[in-house]
C-alpha cells in the first residue's frame, strides 16, 4: 500500500486502521458498511488531504465522521477538509477551538517555528466539532460499537478516548503514548493521574496513540506510571520548598532511571516549572 511518504497504515482489527506518521501525528481509520470514520484530521488542510487520499487506498466509501481526540492544532486543524462529515469532540474541545486567544497563540508559535507547514497556518479555517458530548457517547459503525469516553482533564481539558470493546482496542490521543513524554504545556497535572487510572480500567489489548507506535496494556500502565511519578515528584519538590531550578533537577533525577530513554525526556526541563506552578 503506497500511502503518503513517512506513513504506515496498519490494520489493527478488521476494518480498523492505525495510520502512523513518523515523528508527526497519527490518525485512525474505521470502515463501516456505508462510510468511514476518521480519528483526528491532522495538523493542516494539506495533511488532511493526504489522509483522504490514503483512505481511498483502503475504500471508496465516503468519510462520514471525524472525531477530534482533543483541540490541539496538530490533531484538528485539518477539520475544514471534511465539510460533509459530522465532526465530533468533547464540549471542552469545542470551547478551546472557539477561543480566539488559544488559536492565535498556537498560530503564532507555528508561524515562528520554521516548519515546512508554517505558512499554511496563516490560512487555516479553524473548524470546531459540530457535535459534542459531556461524558460518553456511542456510535455504531458497520454494526460495531464505538464508545467515546471522557474521563476528565489531562493533556487538555477535552481529551476523549475511542474504545472498541469487541476488539479490546482504544485510541488514546496524546494522553497515553508508548515510551514518549507527552506535551505538558496545556495540561492539567492535578487531574491527569485520575484520568489515567480510569483509562487503565478499560479491558484492552492494544492502543493507538496520537504520536509514536501502537502499544499494549502493559505499555499503557507504564505511561500511567510516568504521569503519577511526575506529579508526585513535583508535589514533593513543592513541599520541600525548592526553587524552580532545584525542583526541576530533583524531578528529572527521580524520573531518569525509569523513563530517561523515552522520546522527549530531554524536553522536561522546559516543562517541569510549569507543571509545578500549576500544582502549587
Amino acid at each position: 500500500m503506497n500511502s503518503t511518504p513517512g506513513t504506515e497504515i496498519i490494520e489493527v482489527a478488521s476494518g480498523i486502521y492505525a495510520r502512523l506518521h513518523e515523528n508527526l501525528t497519527n490518525a485512525g481509520i474505521i470502515v463501516g458498511d456505508e462510510g468511514v470514520l476518521i480519528i483526528d484530521s491532522l495538523r493542516m488542510p494539506s495533511f488532511a488531504r493526504d489522509l483522504i487520499s490514503d483512505v481511498k487506498l483502503i475504500t471508496s466509501k465516503p468519510i462520514k465522521y471525524v472525531i477530534d481526540t482533543h483541540a490541539h492544532w496538530d490533531h484538528s486543524w485539518g477539520n475544514e477538509e471534511f465539510p460533509d462529515a459530522t465532526i465530533i469532540g468533547h464540549q471542552n474541545c469545542y470551547v478551546e477551538m472557539m477561543d480566539d486567544q488559544w488559536n492565535e497563540e498556537w498560530r503564532s508559535k507555528i508561524l515562528t517555528g520554521g516548519d515546512p507547514w508554517a505558512e499554511e497556518a496563516k490560512i487555516v479555517n479553524i473548524t470546531p466539532p459540530n457535535l459534542t458530548f459531556d461524558s460518553s457517547m456511542s456510535l455504531y459503525i458497520g454494526g460495531r460499537q464505538l464508545e467515546l469516553l471522557y474521563f476528565g482533564r489531562a493533556h487538555t481539558s477535552g481529551d476523549v478516548f475511542i474504545h472498541v470493546p469487541d476488539e479490546k482496542l482504544v485510541f488514546t490521543g496524546d494522553v497515553i503514548q508508548d515510551r514518549r513524554v507527552p506535551y505538558l504545556g496545556d495540561s492539567y497535572p492535578a487531574d491527569w493521574p485520575e484520568t489515567d487510572d480510569k483509562i487503565a480500567e478499560l479491558p484492552i489489548d492494544t492502543f493507538v496513540s496520537g504520536h509514536g507506535p501502537n502499544g499494549n496494556h502493559e505499555d499503557l500502565l507504564e505511561a500511567r506510571s510516568f504521569i503519577h511519578e511526575l506529579v508526585n515528584a513535583s508535589k514533593n519538590a513543592i513541599q520541600e520548598r525548592r526553587n524552580a531550578e532545584q525542583a526541576t533537577e530533583s524531578v528529572i533525577e527521580t524520573l531518569s532511571d525509569r523513563f530517561g530513554d523515552w522520546v522527549g525526556f530531554d524536553t522536561l526541563d522546559e516543562r517541569i516549572p510549569e507543571v509545578i506552578a500549576k500544582l502549587s
